[in-house]
């Protein structure tokens, strides 16, 4: 048993265990005191230096480079250090949490099976002296014989605190020491439980019982777990019941054991509950430690481990179910094994006040050697600057020193050397490329975003923008709205007029809905025949009036070519961007399937995604 229990803070050093399969692990996660006290000074250093961010830019345009740099790697070394101890005790304290709350939840689940282990055997020891052939004719005999089989089953295991023999009736016949012979049982529930078959009680005081027996050893009342079985003859009648009280001593013997055989064993602490959480061994016996839902949740996940916060000090607790053994039901206990925080991780504090330590070091270190370094290459380039602020200054210098030190200082200057020969050239032609660039890229935005027929804003321009629009109705949620035309029967236009024809009703079209249309609206052409209109601030109402209103404009326009007059409609789709739109496009492909909706209700027609399709007639 000690090799298996052995597992504790002996071993914090194996930080990379896993939790053992088969268990539940509840977790409630709350960073330990000793990693939020050092996340909490960061954030105190981080906001201070936030604060005074703006004062020290003011203060260091008047430093030298020499100084700025000193300041800039002590800061950023002090930084380091901070983030690498917040780093530590952030990992330290995790990990050893997680062995730590792995390890309560083993020693749980270890007493776990060692009370219901043991409570399968004194199970078994009572339910075979009740079946055991050679002694059944001795039940019906003499009472000291059966006292005397009793009293040997309790010398073989003195945690049996009273053992004896009850008739049907509920008198007890004959019992170990002759305590509680001749008296009724009957009122009993092991006894009625007896009658039935095996069956265990869950621990009770017995009030006669602890008179007869005299004081507990530890002065407090004594507390029994019962066992009983019936005694039936060769016909299988009962005839009797065997009851056995179990001093609840055993179990308190066992947590103690078990908590000897702890590697280190200072504040931890074994509890043993009953099946609703009620404290059978342990401090204040006969309170609730845990609330209902806390219990349910244990009963529920079998093994686990959380951080108890409940009481002055954070416990990490590991708890365990009992779930019988083997044929003993069990009673449901719940195991719990506790250990405070300030024990569990003592050991990562040390390790962080090192690497502060160490890092501090390291940083002084790099402080003095930054230093010496930015001494080296501030010189070389405070010539330059001295010799660049007299140019266009003094008449005489109008070129930088050549100067020693670095590579890149060399280079420094013969770059700014060759700048000053080329900088008046090199001003001009950027002004001139400049120029023209713009006037390029203007040109090719024109014709790449308008279509060339209609004068409009071609698909990929329509994009760009109704990406933006819909971005920006995320944001303030302002309505948006797409609309769908399609020129009704255009193939026959071109079938029977002639393409000519058809490119007029298109631009005809086109300048008809521009007019039509609001100035916050934005329409392109989608391709062919068909239109796209963007709409801003609209309703639901507004948004079918306003496409009403371009389904009368193109009705009612009289288009002529080559003394042909030509009637025109519109189909017209539409939907309202909703916030399960994923973008733009969703909003067009509902457009889309409405304007589908209008077509084969018979062209002519309005219908918005979502609302009843509205008929010319109706709405003229």
């Amino acid at each position: 048993m000690r090799n298996s229990i052995e597992r504790h803070t002996g071993r914090l050093d194996e930080l990379g265990s896993e939790t053992r399969p088969g268990k539940t692990t509840v977790t409630i996660r709350r960073a330990g005191k000793v990693t939020r006290r050092y996340i909490a000074s960061i954030k105190l250093g981080l906001r201070t230096l936030f604060v005074q961010r703006t004062a020290l830019m003011i203060a260091m345009r008047h430093w030298s480079l020499r100084q700025q740099v000193t300041l800039l790697v002590g800061v950023l070394c002090l930084a380091l250090v901070c983030a690498l101890a917040a780093g530590a005790a952030y990992i330290a304290q995790s990990r050893v949490r997680q062995i730590v709350m792995s390890d309560e939840a083993h020693d749980a689940a270890l007493t776990t099976s060692i009370l219901d282990r043991g409570m399968f055997e004194r199970y078994r020891e009572v339910r075979n002296l009740a079946a055991m052939p050679p002694l059944k004719a001795i039940w019906a005999g003499d009472p000291a014989m059966i006292r005397q089989v009793l009293e040997q089953l309790r010398t073989s295991y003195p945690d049996y605190a009273w053992i004896g023999y009850a008739t049907p009736d509920g008198t007890v016949q004959a019992a170990t020491q002759g305590m509680l012979e001749g008296q009724s049982v009957q009122a009993r529930p092991w006894f009625q439980d007896g009658l039935k078959g095996p069956a265990v009680g869950d621990v009770h005081e017995a009030k006669l019982l602890a008179t007869l027996l005299g004081p507990a050893p530890n002065n407090e009342p004594f507390r029994f777990v019962d066992v009983a079985a019936p005694v039936r003859d060769e016909s299988g009648r009962v005839i009797g019941v065997v009851g056995a009280h179990l001093s609840w001593t055993w179990a308190e013997e066992r947590r103690q054991a078990i908590l000897r055989s702890q590697a280190r064993p200072d504040g931890k602490s074994i509890w043993i509950l009953s099946g609703d959480g009620t404290m059978l061994l342990g401090p204040n016996i006969g309170s609730k430690p845990f609330s209902d839902e806390q219990i349910r949740a244990m009963r529920q996940a079998k093994t686990g481990a959380f951080e108890d916060a409940s009481g002055p000090e954070a416990m990490l607790t590991g708890y365990a179910v009992a779930g019988g053994y083997k044929d003993y039901p069990g009673l449901g206990w719940i195991v719990i094994s506790r250990q405070p925080d300030s024990i569990a991780f003592a050991a990562t504090k040390g390790i962080v006040w090192t690497i502060i330590g160490l890092g501090c070091a390291i940083a002084f270190a790099g402080l003095i050697c930054a230093h010496f370094i930015a001494k080296g290459v501030a010189r070389p380039l405070q010539e330059i600057i001295q010799a660049a602020d007299k140019i266009g200054r003094d008449p005489t210098i109008s070129q930088v020193p050549r100067v020693v030190g670095s590579s890149e200082i060399v280079r420094l200057s013969a770059a700014l050397r060759s700048l000053l020969r080329r900088a008046g050239a090199a001003e001009q032609q950027v002004i001139e490329v400049a120029s023209q660039h713009e006037k390029d890229v203007t040109a090719l935005r024109q014709l790449a975003e308008t279509d060339a027929l209609s004068g409009l804003l071609n698909r990929r321009g329509f994009s760009l923008l109704a990406s933006d629009a819909f971005n920006l109705y995320r944001r303030s949620e302002r309505s948006l709205a797409v609309l769908l035309l399609d020129i009704d029967l255009f193939k026959k236009v071109n079938d029977t007029y002639g393409h000519a024809a058809g490119d007029a009703v298109i631009q005809t079209v086109g300048t008809a809905l521009t007019k039509a249309l609001r100035s916050s609206d934005i329409i392109a052409r989608f391709g062919g025949e068909e239109f796209i209109v963007l709409v801003h601030g609209a309703d639901a109402n507004g948004i079918i009036t306003i496409a009403q209103n371009l389904r009368r404009a193109i009705e009612a326009l009289p288009i002529e070519h080559q003394e042909q007059r030509l009637s025109i409609t519109i189909s017209i789709g539409g939907a309202m961007a909703h916030a399960a739109d994923r973008d733009i496009q969703d909003v067009i492909e509902r457009a889309d399937g409405a304007l589908y909706k209008a077509k084969a209700a018979g062209r002519n027609r309005v219908v918005i995604d979502g609302l009843q399709i509205q008929l010319a007639a109706a709405v003229a």
